[in-house]
Protein backbone atom coordinates (compact mmCIF):
# COMPACT_ATOMS: atom_id res chain seq x y z
CA UNK A 1 0.00 0.00 0.00
CA UNK A 2 1.46 3.50 -0.69
CA UNK A 3 2.45 6.42 1.30
CA UNK A 4 0.28 9.75 1.65
CA UNK A 5 1.68 12.63 -0.19
CA UNK A 6 1.93 16.20 0.89
CA UNK A 7 -0.98 16.87 -0.99
CA UNK A 8 -3.28 14.12 0.41
CA UNK A 9 -2.10 14.41 4.28
CA UNK A 10 -3.27 17.87 4.17
CA UNK A 11 -6.78 16.66 3.04
CA UNK A 12 -7.14 14.25 5.33
CA UNK A 13 -5.59 16.59 8.37
CA UNK A 14 -8.19 18.92 7.34
CA UNK A 15 -11.19 18.00 6.14
CA UNK A 16 -13.52 18.22 9.01
CA UNK A 17 -15.01 14.80 9.41
CA UNK A 18 -15.86 12.43 11.95
CA UNK A 19 -12.93 9.62 13.33
CA UNK A 20 -14.40 6.94 12.20
CA UNK A 21 -15.32 8.39 8.47
CA UNK A 22 -11.51 9.86 8.70
CA UNK A 23 -10.12 6.42 8.84
CA UNK A 24 -12.71 5.77 5.50
CA UNK A 25 -10.70 8.49 3.85
CA UNK A 26 -7.49 7.53 4.71
CA UNK A 27 -8.13 3.84 3.40
CA UNK A 28 -9.18 5.38 0.47
CA UNK A 29 -6.23 7.33 -0.04
CA UNK A 30 -3.59 4.78 0.57
CA UNK A 31 -5.23 2.36 -2.04
CA UNK A 32 -4.56 5.06 -4.44
CA UNK A 33 -7.88 6.60 -5.55
CA UNK A 34 -6.10 10.02 -5.94
CA UNK A 35 -7.42 12.96 -4.13
CA UNK A 36 -9.68 15.07 -6.62
CA UNK A 37 -12.14 11.39 -5.99
CA UNK A 38 -11.06 11.23 -2.69
CA UNK A 39 -11.84 14.96 -2.24
CA UNK A 40 -15.62 14.60 -3.71
CA UNK A 41 -16.19 11.54 -1.35
CA UNK A 42 -15.15 13.34 1.87
CA UNK A 43 -17.43 16.28 0.58
CA UNK A 44 -20.12 13.92 0.96
CA UNK A 45 -19.00 12.62 4.03
CA UNK A 46 -19.03 16.17 5.89
CA UNK A 47 -22.63 16.80 4.48
CA UNK A 48 -23.82 14.16 6.71
CA UNK A 49 -21.75 15.05 9.59
CA UNK A 50 -24.85 16.95 11.37
CA UNK A 51 -26.57 13.77 11.22
CA UNK A 52 -24.12 12.04 13.25
CA UNK A 53 -23.94 14.71 16.21
CA UNK A 54 -25.37 12.73 19.28
CA UNK A 55 -24.84 15.95 21.81
CA UNK A 56 -24.08 19.48 22.28
CA UNK A 57 -22.82 21.07 25.21
CA UNK A 58 -23.88 24.79 25.26
CA UNK A 59 -22.93 27.39 28.26
CA UNK A 60 -25.74 29.71 29.29
CA UNK A 61 -25.54 32.61 31.75
CA UNK A 62 -27.27 32.09 34.64
CA UNK A 63 -30.98 33.45 35.43
CA UNK A 64 -33.78 32.81 32.05
CA UNK A 65 -31.36 32.46 30.23
CA UNK A 66 -30.95 28.93 30.46
CA UNK A 67 -34.94 28.06 30.20
CA UNK A 68 -35.08 30.07 26.98
CA UNK A 69 -32.54 28.02 25.25
CA UNK A 70 -34.41 24.88 26.17
CA UNK A 71 -37.64 26.42 24.77
CA UNK A 72 -36.24 27.74 21.77
CA UNK A 73 -33.21 26.52 20.53
CA UNK A 74 -33.07 23.06 21.42
CA UNK A 75 -36.08 21.86 19.67
CA UNK A 76 -34.70 24.15 16.82
CA UNK A 77 -31.37 22.55 16.68
CA UNK A 78 -33.95 18.91 17.02
CA UNK A 79 -35.58 19.59 13.81
CA UNK A 80 -32.07 19.15 12.24
CA UNK A 81 -30.80 16.32 14.20
CA UNK A 82 -33.62 14.74 15.45
CA UNK A 83 -31.64 12.05 17.67
CA UNK A 84 -29.65 15.18 18.96
CA UNK A 85 -29.04 15.68 23.26
CA UNK A 86 -28.38 19.13 24.48
CA UNK A 87 -27.42 19.60 27.72
CA UNK A 88 -27.42 23.61 28.57
CA UNK A 89 -24.74 24.31 31.75
CA UNK A 90 -25.90 27.11 33.60
CA UNK A 91 -22.66 29.08 35.07
CA UNK A 92 -20.91 32.53 35.16
CA UNK A 93 -18.18 33.13 33.08
CA UNK A 94 -15.67 33.29 36.26
CA UNK A 95 -16.36 29.74 36.87
CA UNK A 96 -16.71 28.42 33.61
CA UNK A 97 -13.49 29.78 31.31
CA UNK A 98 -10.92 28.37 33.54
CA UNK A 99 -12.68 24.96 33.43
CA UNK A 100 -13.11 25.44 29.73
CA UNK A 101 -9.14 26.52 29.50
CA UNK A 102 -8.06 23.49 31.44
CA UNK A 103 -9.96 21.17 28.98
CA UNK A 104 -9.06 22.82 25.55
CA UNK A 105 -6.87 20.08 24.49
CA UNK A 106 -10.42 17.66 25.02
CA UNK A 107 -13.04 20.34 25.27
CA UNK A 108 -16.96 19.75 26.27
CA UNK A 109 -18.60 22.77 25.48
CA UNK A 110 -18.67 23.45 21.64
CA UNK A 111 -20.87 26.80 22.01
CA UNK A 112 -20.71 29.41 24.66
CA UNK A 113 -22.26 32.95 26.13
CA UNK A 114 -19.37 34.79 26.97
CA UNK A 115 -19.29 38.51 28.76
CA UNK A 116 -16.84 41.09 27.19
CA UNK A 117 -14.23 40.65 29.23
CA UNK A 118 -13.26 36.40 28.60
CA UNK A 119 -14.84 36.72 24.81
CA UNK A 120 -11.22 38.40 24.73
CA UNK A 121 -9.12 36.34 26.95
CA UNK A 122 -10.83 33.70 24.86
CA UNK A 123 -8.91 35.28 21.54
CA UNK A 124 -5.45 35.85 23.28
CA UNK A 125 -5.85 31.82 25.28
CA UNK A 126 -7.12 30.49 21.23
CA UNK A 127 -10.47 29.02 22.45
CA UNK A 128 -12.81 30.57 19.38
CA UNK A 129 -13.24 29.88 15.96
CA UNK A 130 -14.87 32.18 13.45
CA UNK A 131 -18.33 32.02 12.67
CA UNK A 132 -19.85 30.56 9.25
CA UNK A 133 -21.64 33.38 7.68
CA UNK A 134 -24.09 31.37 5.53
CA UNK A 135 -25.13 29.24 8.66
CA UNK A 136 -25.43 32.63 10.98
CA UNK A 137 -28.20 33.91 8.98
CA UNK A 138 -29.13 36.51 11.87
CA UNK A 139 -25.78 38.12 11.42
CA UNK A 140 -26.33 41.48 9.88
CA UNK A 141 -29.01 42.17 12.48
CA UNK A 142 -26.89 43.39 14.66
CA UNK A 143 -25.00 46.96 14.01
CA UNK A 144 -21.15 46.87 13.23
CA UNK A 145 -20.75 49.37 16.43
CA UNK A 146 -21.90 46.77 18.71
CA UNK A 147 -20.11 43.63 17.32
CA UNK A 148 -17.47 41.63 19.28
CA UNK A 149 -13.95 43.40 18.83
CA UNK A 150 -11.28 40.85 17.99
CA UNK A 151 -13.16 39.17 14.72
CA UNK A 152 -14.23 36.95 17.21
CA UNK A 153 -18.09 36.38 18.40
CA UNK A 154 -21.29 37.80 17.75
CA UNK A 155 -22.94 40.02 20.75
CA UNK A 156 -26.58 38.76 20.93
CA UNK A 157 -27.93 40.42 24.07
CA UNK A 158 -26.83 43.74 25.66
CA UNK A 159 -27.59 45.33 29.37
CA UNK A 160 -26.75 49.21 30.88
CA UNK A 161 -24.60 48.35 34.03
CA UNK A 162 -25.65 51.18 35.97
CA UNK A 163 -26.53 51.53 39.06
CA UNK A 164 -29.35 49.28 41.77
CA UNK A 165 -30.59 50.75 45.08
CA UNK A 166 -33.31 50.63 47.90
CA UNK A 167 -35.93 53.38 47.33
CA UNK A 168 -37.36 53.22 50.43
CA UNK A 169 -33.38 53.94 51.39
CA UNK A 170 -32.26 56.73 49.06
CA UNK A 171 -33.01 58.80 46.35
CA UNK A 172 -32.51 57.61 42.78
CA UNK A 173 -29.07 57.96 42.00
CA UNK A 174 -28.20 60.78 39.68
CA UNK A 175 -24.33 60.83 39.32
CA UNK A 176 -21.78 57.96 39.82
CA UNK A 177 -19.98 60.25 42.14
CA UNK A 178 -23.10 59.81 44.39
CA UNK A 179 -22.07 56.20 45.90
CA UNK A 180 -19.18 58.68 47.41
CA UNK A 181 -21.78 60.47 49.71
CA UNK A 182 -20.32 60.23 53.55
CA UNK A 183 -23.96 59.60 54.22
CA UNK A 184 -23.79 56.27 52.05
CA UNK A 185 -20.67 54.72 54.56
CA UNK A 186 -20.97 51.03 54.52
CA UNK A 187 -24.18 51.23 52.16
CA UNK A 188 -22.95 50.18 48.80
CA UNK A 189 -21.67 46.47 47.38
CA UNK A 190 -18.99 46.14 45.24
CA UNK A 191 -17.29 43.53 43.25
CA UNK A 192 -13.59 42.79 43.31
CA UNK A 193 -13.91 40.70 40.46
CA UNK A 194 -15.84 42.93 37.77
CA UNK A 195 -14.78 45.80 36.89
CA UNK A 196 -17.22 48.03 35.05
CA UNK A 197 -18.06 50.10 38.03
CA UNK A 198 -14.53 51.50 38.37
CA UNK A 199 -14.71 52.00 34.72
CA UNK A 200 -17.63 54.50 35.73
CA UNK A 201 -16.24 55.89 38.55
CA UNK A 202 -13.07 57.33 36.50
CA UNK A 203 -15.67 58.40 33.80
CA UNK A 204 -17.53 60.38 36.49
CA UNK A 205 -14.15 61.75 37.84
CA UNK A 206 -12.87 63.07 34.04
CA UNK A 207 -10.49 60.31 33.62
CA UNK A 208 -12.05 58.56 31.11
CA UNK A 209 -13.35 54.70 30.81
CA UNK A 210 -10.28 53.53 32.65
CA UNK A 211 -10.17 50.53 35.53
CA UNK A 212 -7.13 52.14 37.24
CA UNK A 213 -8.09 55.49 37.49
CA UNK A 214 -11.73 53.94 38.90
CA UNK A 215 -9.92 52.31 41.61
CA UNK A 216 -7.61 55.00 42.53
CA UNK A 217 -11.04 57.54 42.41
CA UNK A 218 -12.87 55.23 45.13
CA UNK A 219 -9.69 54.79 47.54
CA UNK A 220 -11.03 57.86 49.14
CA UNK A 221 -14.31 56.86 49.71
CA UNK A 222 -13.60 52.71 50.30
CA UNK A 223 -15.37 53.17 53.73
CA UNK A 224 -18.94 53.11 51.88
CA UNK A 225 -17.93 49.81 50.62
CA UNK A 226 -19.97 47.69 52.91
CA UNK A 227 -20.42 44.48 51.19
CA UNK A 228 -18.16 42.67 48.11
CA UNK A 229 -19.82 40.36 46.30
CA UNK A 230 -19.61 37.78 43.93
CA UNK A 231 -23.16 37.07 43.22
CA UNK A 232 -25.94 39.32 41.17
CA UNK A 233 -28.50 37.31 43.38
CA UNK A 234 -26.74 37.94 46.85
CA UNK A 235 -26.20 41.22 46.07
CA UNK A 236 -30.35 41.67 44.96
CA UNK A 237 -30.99 40.10 48.08
CA UNK A 238 -28.78 42.76 50.44
CA UNK A 239 -30.27 45.66 48.11
CA UNK A 240 -33.63 44.67 49.42
CA UNK A 241 -33.28 44.13 52.83
CA UNK A 242 -31.86 47.17 53.24
CA UNK A 243 -28.52 45.68 54.67
CA UNK A 244 -26.93 48.10 51.66
CA UNK A 245 -28.30 50.83 49.56
CA UNK A 246 -26.93 51.12 46.27
CA UNK A 247 -24.82 48.57 44.05
CA UNK A 248 -23.36 49.13 40.59
CA UNK A 249 -25.25 46.91 38.63
CA UNK A 250 -26.94 45.00 35.54
CA UNK A 251 -29.82 46.53 34.32
CA UNK A 252 -31.61 42.88 33.37
CA UNK A 253 -30.91 41.46 36.74
CA UNK A 254 -32.03 44.84 38.77
CA UNK A 255 -35.46 44.50 36.61
CA UNK A 256 -35.75 40.99 37.03
CA UNK A 257 -35.26 41.30 40.32
CA UNK A 258 -37.73 44.25 41.20
CA UNK A 259 -40.16 41.99 38.71
CA UNK A 260 -39.76 39.07 41.51
CA UNK A 261 -40.95 41.42 44.35
CA UNK A 262 -37.50 42.14 45.57
CA UNK A 263 -37.32 46.25 46.73
CA UNK A 264 -34.94 47.56 44.32
CA UNK A 265 -34.67 50.05 41.68
CA UNK A 266 -32.53 50.90 38.61
CA UNK A 267 -31.20 53.79 37.30
CA UNK A 268 -28.46 55.39 34.44
CA UNK A 269 -27.03 57.98 36.04
CA UNK A 270 -25.94 60.92 34.25
CA UNK A 271 -22.30 59.86 32.93
CA UNK A 272 -24.02 57.24 31.46
CA UNK A 273 -23.39 53.36 31.85
CA UNK A 274 -21.16 50.33 30.37
CA UNK A 275 -22.67 48.46 27.98
CA UNK A 276 -22.36 44.82 28.98
CA UNK A 277 -22.88 42.54 25.63
CA UNK A 278 -23.36 38.65 25.84
CA UNK A 279 -21.48 37.05 23.07
CA UNK A 280 -22.04 33.62 21.37
CA UNK A 281 -18.72 31.72 20.80
CA UNK A 282 -17.97 29.28 18.88
CA UNK A 283 -15.59 27.15 20.29
CA UNK A 284 -12.30 25.37 19.21
CA UNK A 285 -11.83 21.13 18.54
CA UNK A 286 -14.63 19.92 17.60
CA UNK A 287 -15.69 18.05 14.55
CA UNK A 288 -17.45 19.93 11.49
CA UNK A 289 -20.91 18.42 11.70
CA UNK A 290 -20.90 19.69 15.99
CA UNK A 291 -19.73 22.83 14.79
CA UNK A 292 -22.17 23.42 11.92
CA UNK A 293 -24.95 22.43 14.72
CA UNK A 294 -23.57 24.23 17.40
CA UNK A 295 -23.51 27.43 14.94
CA UNK A 296 -27.27 26.29 13.97
CA UNK A 297 -28.35 26.58 17.62
CA UNK A 298 -26.62 30.18 18.14
CA UNK A 299 -28.01 31.52 15.10
CA UNK A 300 -31.37 31.12 17.12
CA UNK A 301 -30.05 33.46 19.55
CA UNK A 302 -30.84 36.30 17.96
CA UNK A 303 -34.51 34.95 16.17
CA UNK A 304 -36.94 37.49 17.22
CA UNK A 305 -38.57 34.75 19.07
CA UNK A 306 -35.73 34.56 21.12
CA UNK A 307 -34.98 37.83 21.43
CA UNK A 308 -38.53 39.00 22.70
CA UNK A 309 -38.60 36.30 24.93
CA UNK A 310 -35.36 37.69 26.15
CA UNK A 311 -37.39 41.45 26.62
CA UNK A 312 -40.37 40.05 28.06
CA UNK A 313 -38.83 37.48 30.45
CA UNK A 314 -35.24 38.43 31.03
CA UNK A 315 -35.10 41.98 31.23
CA UNK A 316 -32.21 42.10 28.38
CA UNK A 317 -31.87 44.86 25.85
CA UNK A 318 -31.90 43.44 22.10
CA UNK A 319 -29.20 43.51 19.72
CA UNK A 320 -31.72 42.58 16.52
CA UNK A 321 -31.97 45.81 15.16
CA UNK A 322 -34.93 44.44 13.46
CA UNK A 323 -36.72 43.90 17.07
CA UNK A 324 -38.90 46.24 18.62
CA UNK A 325 -39.47 46.63 22.33
CA UNK A 326 -43.15 46.45 23.11
CA UNK A 327 -44.25 49.81 25.55
CA UNK A 328 -45.50 47.51 27.47
CA UNK A 329 -42.17 45.94 29.02
CA UNK A 330 -40.15 49.50 28.73
CA UNK A 331 -37.97 49.37 31.87
CA UNK A 332 -35.05 51.36 32.95
CA UNK A 333 -33.24 48.71 32.64
CA UNK A 334 -33.75 48.11 28.93
CA UNK A 335 -32.62 50.17 26.07
CA UNK A 336 -33.16 49.73 22.15
CA UNK A 337 -29.83 49.29 20.19
CA UNK A 338 -30.00 52.81 19.08
CA UNK A 339 -29.92 54.11 22.73
CA UNK A 340 -27.13 51.38 23.51
CA UNK A 341 -25.11 52.92 20.35
CA UNK A 342 -25.58 56.41 21.64
CA UNK A 343 -25.60 56.39 25.38
CA UNK A 344 -23.56 53.72 26.74
CA UNK A 345 -20.00 53.08 27.18
CA UNK A 346 -17.76 50.47 25.57
CA UNK A 347 -14.51 50.42 27.02
CA UNK A 348 -11.26 49.02 25.87
CA UNK A 349 -12.42 44.84 26.51
CA UNK A 350 -9.24 43.62 25.32
CA UNK A 351 -6.74 45.43 27.62
CA UNK A 352 -9.46 44.82 30.74
CA UNK A 353 -9.57 41.12 29.77
CA UNK A 354 -5.60 41.20 29.57
CA UNK A 355 -5.18 42.66 32.79
CA UNK A 356 -7.85 40.91 34.72
CA UNK A 357 -5.52 39.57 37.80
CA UNK A 358 -3.64 42.72 37.67
CA UNK A 359 -6.60 45.10 38.56
CA UNK A 360 -8.08 42.23 41.09
CA UNK A 361 -4.71 42.99 42.80
CA UNK A 362 -4.95 46.52 42.77
CA UNK A 363 -7.95 46.28 44.28
CA UNK A 364 -7.46 44.15 47.04
CA UNK A 365 -4.05 46.44 47.79
CA UNK A 366 -6.10 49.30 47.43
CA UNK A 367 -10.06 49.22 48.37
CA UNK A 368 -9.92 45.99 50.72
CA UNK A 369 -6.28 46.18 52.49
Amino acid sequence: MKKLDHEERYLLKNFGTSPSRRTILKSLLLAGVGTVAATRFAEVLAAETEAEVSKLTILSQPGILPTLCNEISTPAAKKLAPNLTVEVIDSNNATSYPRMLAQKSRPVISGAMINDYFAQRGIADDMWEKFDPEIMTYRDTVPEVVMTPGGFGIPFLISPYGIMYNPDKVEKPKSWLDLFKPDYEGRVSMWDAYFDAYVMAAVASGKGPNVAEGIKAWAPHKQNIGAWVSSPIVEEDLVHRGEVWLAPHWGAWAELARSQGKNVAFTIPEEGAVQWACHMQLCKGFDKGTSRLTQAYMNTWLSEDFQLAAIKRGFFSPVNKTVVIPESDRQAGIVTVDEAVAKLIRPDFAEIGSQLPKYKALIDRTLKA
